[in-house]
């Protein structure tokens, strides 16, 4: 039970103890006495006792209220909805020049070594990528000159065997039809995936 101070005896906590019976007898006595003196306390004892008798009333009644079966649904869709279009692009802006802001100034905190880490790491990512790029170029080079080498000396052994240039014509617009073939057997039969 709670003791009361005679000094503490118009806090508002004692009056909502005393309501709820949470009050020993010679606090509750004490109490009563001083509300017979105070009339700030009745009035606050009177606000507490109503609020509590309402409190009753309306969780002591059933109220049915009717509630479409999807009711949730059409909440959540709402709520989600209603969202979209609360910040203007003003405010993007502003937040992305803020963004940008404690950017600078946490890399300016870091000091110069954090600063060497990035460069050091973007440094390597950009020297990577280009080291892909040369290096996928001098395939795609080395694979066109091996091609133009061998139809050219293929095609220097069928002229001069056969003396005709037609013949090589022919051979290589086989040679075309039959590797479009083989592409389009090898993307049919699924071989990429």
């Amino acid at each position: 039970m709670t003791r009361v101070q005679p000094q503490t005896i118009c806090q508002k906590n004692l009056i909502a103890a005393y309501v709820d019976g949470e009050l020993s007898d010679v606090a509750a006595a004490i109490l009563e006495q001083h509300l017979e003196d105070c009339p700030e306390c009745r009035a606050e004892l009177r606000a507490h006792r109503v609020f509590v008798c309402e409190l009753d009333a309306a969780l002591g009644g059933k109220v049915d209220l009717p509630v479409p079966a999807n009711f949730s649904k059409v909440i959540a869709t709402r709520a989600r909805s209603d969202m979209r279009g609360v910040r203007t692009t003003a405010e993007h802006k502003k937040a992305i020049a803020i963004c940008v802001v404690l950017a600078l100034t946490g890399f300016a905190l870091l000091g110069a070594t954090a600063r060497d880490n990035v460069l050091t790491v973007a440094r390597r990512f950009v020297v990577t990528v280009f080291g892909i790029v040369g290096f996928v170029g001098a395939v795609a080079y080395d694979a066109f000159a091996g091609l133009v080498v061998i139809s050219r000396v293929v095609g220097q052994k069928i002229v001069s065997e056969s003396g005709s240039f037609g013949v090589v014509l022919v051979v290589l617009a086989g040679g075309v039809v039959l590797l479009s073939r083989l592409i389009s057997d090898y993307h049919r039969t699924g071989a990429t995936d």
